[in-house]
């Protein structure tokens, strides 16, 4: 019988995130009969972690602080030592490392380990981070290849980085349908005599909160049973708060923890918007068609190659509050085409994001790897 194929995922958090339920989605899918499965988190468990640990062969956090910045930059040596000696313990066929810190370590600590299989994943298109793409750089030379969320994301990266077009390519998030036939309500309760809407992410300047916050102000003058909200934490929060509070839409914006289970949340609403002013590929947009809720979106990166605009969505220009507001009165006026659009959506993501054709792609790329 021949060897289990050993892979080690390092991600930067186990928090409850796009990422995280990506990679765990993925994990508890691969072949077992094939593959050894371990994680490492940078950071402390989160939210995530237990579901990962019970899908893995064997779970490690090396525990560092949620800060970035300075904090981060200081605890990197730490970082890099702790996970040199855990690849080193683990002595893995291939390293796939998933968003930037991560990806970073994973190259330096496993060429110093001699791992010659490490794959970096591209998640988000880091616009707006110079500092990011230089260390990407600089060390791109340690990655044997790049995957990248949406051919959007893959673009930008071998534009940023200068790579040879066959060092990246493209695996597109995916979708478990059956799960989503199964998704029965939970705790959560919206008020069902009010227009819900939602936005689920990372409260960061990229996700477009104010964006949406601003189109709303344009909105209660003629809808005031408008019930908005937020799911996640980040460093906006403290920004968003008090915007609520200076435009007066306390009565109209809500902000709840991230939820592990979002789906049920999600059956709830009216719509979804995502004003994101740069994305990859956002798990949230496929949840949401997969469950058959309306989705308005920013014109952007990988949401442009999932939805045409009419059909599966209504699109808007990035950071345009006032197509935002127009698109969310459409919606509210004309529930047919809310349903239709909804509708459509569905119908693609069973059609060409399954989950099924994201592990099939992947065990493919790290088959193709080993017999090199």
């Amino acid at each position: 019988m021949p060897e289990k194929t050993t892979i080690l995922y390092v991600i930067t958090s186990t928090n409850v995130g796009g990422t995280e339920r990506a990679l765990f989605e993925l994990i508890k899918r691969l072949d077992r009969g094939r593959f050894n499965i371990h994680v490492c988190s940078l950071k402390k468990e989160g939210g995530f972690a237990d579901r990962i640990k019970h899908a893995a062969d064997g779970f490690y956090s090396l525990n560092l602080s949620e800060s970035g910045g300075v904090t981060a930059l200081f605890s990197f040596p730490v970082a890099l030592f702790s996970l040199m000696r855990l690849i080193r313990q683990i002595k893995p066929d291939i390293i796939h490392s998933f968003l930037f810190r991560a990806n970073i370590l994973a190259r330096l600590a496993g060429n110093a380990a001699k791992v010659k299989n490490i794959i970096s994943s591209v998640r988000v298109i880091e616009e707006g981070h110079p500092l990011k793409h230089l260390a990407d750089r600089l060390t791109a030379s340690q990655v044997k290849l790049y995957t990248a969320v949406s051919e959007a994301a893959r673009d930008f990266t071998l534009k940023t980085l200068k790579l040879p077009p066959d060092k990246i390519i493209t695996i597109q998030n995916g979708i478990d349908m059956d799960l989503v036939q199964s998704i029965t309500p939970g705790e959560f309760k919206a008020d069902g005599y009010k227009i819900n809407i939602c936005l689920v992410c990372r409260l960061d300047r990229q996700k477009g909160h104010a964006i949406l916050l601003r189109a709303l102000k344009l909105l209660v003058s003629e809808h005031q049973n408008l019930q908005i909200y937020f799911f996640g934490q980040g460093p906006e929060k403290k920004v968003l708060k008090e915007m609520v509070q200076k435009e007066r839409l306390n009565a109209y914006v809500l902000f709840m923890a991230p939820v592990e289970n979002i789906y049920p949340c999600i059956l709830q609403m009216d719509m979804i918007v995502i004003p994101s002013l740069w994305e990859g590929l956002p798990n949230i947009l496929l949840e949401a068609m997969a469950l058959e809720r309306p989705v308005i979106a920013a014109k952007i990166g990988g949401i442009m190659e999932v939805v045409d605009n009419e059909k599966e969505a209504l699109l808007f220009d990035p950071g345009n509050e006032k197509q935002l507001a127009e698109a969310i009165r459409r919606l509210i006026h004309d529930p047919p085409l809310a349903k239709q659009i909804a509708a459509q959506a569905k119908a693609r993501v069973a059609r060409d994001f399954t989950m099924n054709s994201c592990v099939q792609k992947t065990e493919a790329l790290y088959d193709a790897l080993l017999k090199q």
